[in-house]
């Protein structure tokens, strides 16, 4: 039994002295994470207008086709985000209410508060 066992340590041990001067596996530097493409289609933006003190604040923003203008209420009194030319309308925001309308093309598009005509404000809309 002693020969069986010593048997044993001696072939324990040689195998490690093999595994110890085998060359490690190669491992090939991970290639660099390039960053995505920039496309056009890339998510724009969204511009956040507030509604206070019966005043847009901002009162005019710039953004390019296809961002989106949120406006959000913060006045105790009901107002809206009405085009002058009518061609969007919020309808009545109440306090904490908000509106998002997306632009899809270049142009000036004036708005008013319906309720509070002197209320003015405007979204420039500008090709990059």
């Amino acid at each position: 039994m002693r020969t069986f066992v010593l048997s044993l340590l001696a072939a324990l041990a040689l195998g490690s002295v093999a595994v110890a001067q085998s060359p490690a596996p190669s491992t090939a530097p991970a290639p660099a994470a390039s960053p995505a493409p920039t496309t056009s289609a890339a998510v724009k933006s969204v511009v956040v207008v507030h509604i206070k003190n019966f005043a847009f604040v901002p009162d005019t923003v710039t953004i390019e086709p296809g961002q989106t203008v949120r406006w959000v209420q913060d006045d105790d009194t009901p107002h809206t985000v009405t085009a002058s030319n009518k061609s969007f309308d919020s309808g009545n925001l109440n306090k904490k209410d908000a509106w998002t309308y997306a632009f899809a093309k270049p142009g000036t598009y004036a708005y008013v508060c319906a309720y509070h005509p002197y209320m003015k404000g405007k979204v420039i809309v500008k090709a990059p």
